[in-house]
């Protein structure tokens, strides 16, 4: 009876001390691989009889085992009917959302690879978690060629977390803002204007490339730049993922910005041209790009100049640049002005040069001359006046009718008479009319009349002697 008693009241604790190593489906437990076969690994966890799990759970994706016998393992029961079935890769899985759980709480970023890109965003795996990154979360900045992301580890936030269908949302920008924010009190201190920094190319727009300079800090290296050629498109000189070297040109604190450059670590081609070149020299250059205004020509590595369209031809009037040149044509040139404060080199063919050399004008204002029709214009007629010089007689001084058809009145070759009244020996230009060369004679028979009519013993009247002038004339 007393023994019945005593185990009447040890029944509850017995029971209590089962019950403690009792397990059930789902819970992880902790124990040691005693054993490894073929197929299955047999684990001590401290209950009556050993678990087991398939041994294809223990290699990795080389099919090398990660775990031995005698190394310690945390497995989940996922089955513990008969014989307990346990599983590692399911204790890893809930012990990495329990990770990631407590990082989305506590705010805290974790590491992610991108594997593909989805509509509206990117496929993420964190810690072999599915995570999904909004386009706009990836960057500060609009990502042109999201296929380019692919392969790449950055940094995220989880700002979504669910252990079913949805799984993580993640936002690389969260983090990039908030060392944005951080960066504004120390980023006079970290760079300065004129650091040489490594940077890399993450970005490249058409107005030119955002650069990585680690810690958070983003540069933008603008298309002007980068070279001291002339660059259309950053991508002639820049890849994604290329290491490059520049120098901090500026720094905006408040707005977090730094301009950098390329182009300012390297000898200034300026400089050297300035110095071996001035107006008058003559040179060599090839034509990169044609305008309806002029072709620009590269002179050397990293000088262009401009052969405006009037200075192509001396004979010609062109529509375009195009018509007397090709793109990559290497052409003599004279170089016709410099403006070194602009950076700005005008040029000239050297038959142009020939053509605008100043010309000795020996003909004097006031002469009356007589040469051929060499060209006609809407605004007057061009006559030769002397070798080299052509003049030009208005259409208001050509005493024709208002509207006379000149190219038909007066053919080229046609030899014409004209009074000199005006001469500009800077530009060689000369201005005529025909009308002044009446006028002149007609000032003469009058100076003639009045002197034949003033000489002593003068009979007749007026008229009379008039007609007798005219007669004799």
């Amino acid at each position: 009876m007393t023994e019945t008693k005593e185990n009447a009241v040890n029944a509850p604790a017995l029971e209590t001390s089962f019950s403690g190593r009792t397990k059930k489906e789902g819970d992880i437990v902790s124990g040691t691989i005693v054993k490894v076969t073929d197929t299955v690994a047999f684990v001590d966890y401290g209950a009556r009889s050993e678990g087991y799990l398939r041994v294809s759970e223990l290699r990795d994706d080389t099919g090398a085992l990660v775990l031995n016998e005698g190394d310690e393992i945390h497995a989940t029961i996922i089955s513990a009917r008969g014989a307990v079935e346990l599983s590692y890769k399911k204790a890893q899985a809930g012990q990495t959302l329990m990770a990631l759980q407590n990082a989305w709480k506590e705010g805290r970023p974790v590491s992610g690879k991108i594997v593909a890109v989805n509509k509206g965003g990117y496929e993420v795996r964190v810690e072999g978690v599915r995570a999904f990154c909004p386009a706009s979360q990836l960057s500060l900045h609009f990502v042109q060629e999201p296929a380019r992301e692919v392969g790449e580890t950055y940094d995220f936030k989880i700002t979504e977390f669910s252990q079913g269908k949805k799984g993580l949302v993640v936002s690389r920008r969260a983090l990039l803002e908030g060392k944005r924010e951080e960066m504004k009190a120390v980023l006079g201190e970290k760079i300065r204007v004129g650091d040489h920094l490594q940077g890399k190319v993450t970005e490249i727009r058409e107005f030119g490339a955002f650069i990585d300079l680690g810690d958070g800090l983003e540069g933008l290296l603008h298309v002007s730049e980068i070279s001291h050629e002339h660059v259309n498109h950053p991508s002639e000189k820049l890849n994604v993922g290329d290491a490059v070297e520049i120098q901090v040109i500026r720094i905006e604190t408040e707005k977090v910005r730094v301009a950098l450059s390329m182009k300012s670590l390297v000898a200034d081609p300026w400089t050297t041209f300035f110095e071996d070149n001035e107006v008058g020299t003559a040179l060599k250059g090839t034509v990169m790009r044609l305008e309806s205004f002029g072709a620009f020509v590269k002179l050397a590595p990293g000088i262009e100049g401009l052969l405006h369209i009037s200075a192509i031809s001396a004979d010609k009037r062109l529509n375009h640049a195009e018509d007397a040149l090709s793109s990559g044509e290497e052409i003599d040139l004279i170089i016709e002005k410099i403006d070194r404060n602009k950076r700005r080199i005008g040029l000239m063919t050297p038959e142009v040069a020939e053509a605008r050399k100043p010309v000795e004008i020996t003909a004097k204002v006031g002469e009356v001359v007589k040469g051929p029709v060499t060209r006609v214009e809407k605004f007057g007629v061009f006559i030769q006046v002397e070798p080299k010089v052509e003049g030009v007689i208005p259409n208001g001084e050509m005493m024709t009718d208002r509207g006379a058809d000149h190219r038909k009145l007066f053919p080229l070759g046609t030899e014409i008479e004209a009074k000199i009244t005006e001469i500009d020996a800077r530009r060689g230009r000369v201005r005529l009319s025909r009308k002044a060369v009446a006028e002149e004679d007609e000032r003469q028979a009058m100076d003639a009349f009045r002197k034949a009519n003033s000489a002593p013993g003068s009979l007749g009247s007026f008229g009379d002697l008039l007609k007798d002038f005219l007669k004799t004339e």
